[in-house]
């Protein structure tokens, strides 16, 4: 019952494939990380007026929300590999090599999205004016809480679907983009309307 419930709530325990853990884990970072950074190329800068001359309105928004996925496509899909690899037990050797490269990819890459994320900042379009109302981090951890929750529950509702017949590899899968969506479309609100520049409003 203890591991059904565990299946629900944080798929990424995976109660029956201990192995599987860390790379669940691991994969559920990389994926919340570059979500929350999407979410701030995306929608921070969307209403500077320097900003929209450049943007192509949603599809520029889009496309600006694509380039930390873009960039973390390679990792994802290797620690996705790892992870499966978990689940079907692949030889030792073979799976040591492969999460080696996967996590020594995983830590390069979040470093640059990260990194290029962060150098966005009010330095690019603004002449030096601090943000009045930049966005609180408690406004991004509230977000995040209610991602996971939103996924738990979207979990609950894939079991009830399926009968209770749900894989927990399916499970986690149903959890993991509930997820990553919730993490984009709750703080596209709070990003879009924090002041990006000083009240000269000249940047």
């Amino acid at each position: 019952m203890e591991g059904r419930f565990q299946d629900i709530v944080w798929p990424a325990s995976f109660p029956d494939a201990p192995r599987a853990r860390v790379p669940a884990h691991a994969l559920a970072v990389l994926v919340v990380v570059t979500s929350v950074c999407a979410a701030f190329r995306g929608f921070y800068w969307a209403d500077d007026p320097q900003v929209s001359q450049y943007r192509g309105g949603l599809v520029g928004s889009a496309q600006a929300m694509a380039a930390p996925f873009g960039r973390m496509g390679v990792p994802l899909l290797l620690m996705c590999a790892v992870l499966a690899g978990a689940l079907r037990s692949w030889p030792r050797w073979s799976y040591r090599v492969l999460a080696a490269v996967a996590w020594t990819m995983s830590a390069l890459v979040i470093f640059v999205v990260l990194l290029d994320t962060s150098l966005t900042n009010d330095a690019d379009y603004c002449t030096g004016n601090v943000p009045v109302d930049p966005v609180s981090w408690n406004v991004v951890g509230l977000c995040l809480v209610a991602a996971l929750t939103a996924g738990s529950l979207a979990g609950w509702v894939a079991r009830v679907i399926s009968r209770r017949r749900a894989r927990p590899v399916v499970l986690y899968a149903v959890w993991l983009a509930t997820v990553a969506a919730t993490v984009v479309l709750t703080l596209a609100e709070p990003l879009h309307t924090a002041q990006t520049c000083g009240p000269s409003g000249i940047g």
